[in-house]
């Protein structure tokens, strides 16, 4: 089976990479909070380890969404390699 889309859509690319500087800017900002900051340090490292864990599900949702609406097969698709897919089977039986 060969790959019907050879590149990413500028679209997934582009969530992809809102993911990435979220995730960065979390990063430094807990770093400088650890640095310069004298009280809420705590805090800061709760709101940076619920990020890490937040910013990739919200990314992993929007994908999931857009391959819902698009009706194309993402990352986050059920069966996003077609393995599954019985439509395109060819049958030996029926000829």
């Amino acid at each position: 089976m060969e790959n019907e889309n050879k590149k990413t859509p500028l679209a997934k690319r582009v969530i992809a990479w809102v993911g990435i500087v979220l995730l960065l800017l979390v990063y430094v900002v807990f770093f400088l909070v650890a640095l310069f900051g004298k009280t809420g340090s705590g805090s800061a490292f709760l709101a940076c380890a619920a990020a890490t864990v937040a910013i990739p599900i919200l990314v992993w949702l929007i994908l999931w969404v857009y391959t819902a609406l698009s009706g194309k097969r993402t990352v986050a698709s059920p069966d996003p390699y077609g393995k599954f897919d019985t439509a395109t089977e060819d049958t030996d039986s029926e000829k």
